[in-house]
């Protein structure tokens, strides 16, 4: 039932963004303006008001950020000594090496977790989703410099490497970041959030899962991997399978079980994200091949995902 209620509408509605997109009801256009809401408003109003409202902690906050970005390390690490080790061509290994750990933690990772923890006393339900909350800024802070750095390393195209000064002016202004640090500025100083805005927040923040997994599932729908099936497969097993176990191992280590410690898995075992196809484009990586990875990995995760939400933890 776990995967009936949680797992069945996500992907649901990035397949309905596929059909979309197939039926000519959204372009090109109507995609990147999807993407944009979600990722510049929706997505960012929505972390702001949850974290911002969350019942102080207790240290799992802590451990979901320990667990998480060492998952994350560990797993940069295996990608790039896999890659390394396998007879891939230079431009595309940083493409490869990106997708094999940077996950979808914000636009599947949350609403996943969200529909997981549902049925939950309330209480325990918030509790766990602002801990997850304010363990995501220093993982995104971790995807953006090590992914522009293996892409720039691995570049072919020395003329698109982007200057440190622009990842570090990327950083300071990414709206997710700047949402959470805020929402956590809030909830730590204890201010109270006008019931007027909070609403207007709840009504914007609604919007934000369902706009992004359309706007997902209609990027995909534009996407070939002919030809790239098996690196991408190589990337995903990374991503999917891989940083999992790895956060598993982790949280297991430091105390984490039940619940808590399947909330976390959920994270780490979150498809490669859109954005590393973006990316990849923008550096100089092998867009073709990073676009396959998100394809490839986002079909794999429906199975891993599954798998996880079966096991009993």
């Amino acid at each position: 039932m776990q995967i009936l209620n949680s797992l069945v509408p996500i992907f649901s509605v990035i397949i309905l963004g596929i059909l979309l997109r197939r039926q000519n009801f959204l372009n090109r256009e109507t995609t990147q303006a999807f993407n944009r809401f979600a990722y510049f408003v929706a997505l960012p109003v929505f972390l702001f008001h949850k974290i911002g409202t969350a019942p102080t902690g207790d240290g799992l906050a802590n451990r979901y950020m320990i667990t998480l970005l060492g998952a994350t390390l560990a797993t940069s690490a295996l990608s790039w000594l896999i890659i390394q080790l396998g007879n891939f061509n230079w431009n595309a290994r940083g493409t490869l090496i990106q997708a094999g750990f940077r996950g979808n933690l914000a636009f599947i990772g949350l609403p996943l977790v969200l529909f997981t923890t549902h049925d939950l006393p309330e209480t325990q339900q918030l509790h766990l989703e602002a801990a997850v909350l304010i363990a995501l800024p220093p993982v995104v802070i971790f995807y953006n410099i090590a992914s522009v750095t293996v892409l720039s390393i691995y570049s072919d195209s020395t003329e698109k490497l982007m200057s440190w000064r622009k990842v570090i002016f990327n950083i300071v202004t990414n709206p997710l970041l700047i949402a959470c640090l805020t929402g956590l500025i809030v909830q730590r100083t204890g201010l109270t959030i006008p019931t007027a805005f909070g609403r207007t927040c709840d009504v914007i923040g609604a919007s934000a899962f369902s706009i992004a997994l359309i706007g997902i599932g209609s990027q995909l729908a534009s996407i070939s991997v002919a030809g790239r099936w098996t690196e991408s497969l190589i990337s995903s097993l990374i991503k999917n399978v891989a940083c999992p176990i790895i956060g598993w191992l982790i949280g297991t280590s430091i105390g984490l079980s039940g619940t808590e410690l399947l909330v976390i898995m959920i994270m780490c075992a979150t498809p490669t994200a859109v954005s590393s196809y973006i990316l990849a484009d923008q550096i100089g990586g092998e867009a073709d091949l990073a676009a396959s990875t998100v394809v490839v990995g986002t079909a794999c995760s429906f199975v891993t995902l599954s798998i996880l939400l079966m096991i009993p933890i």
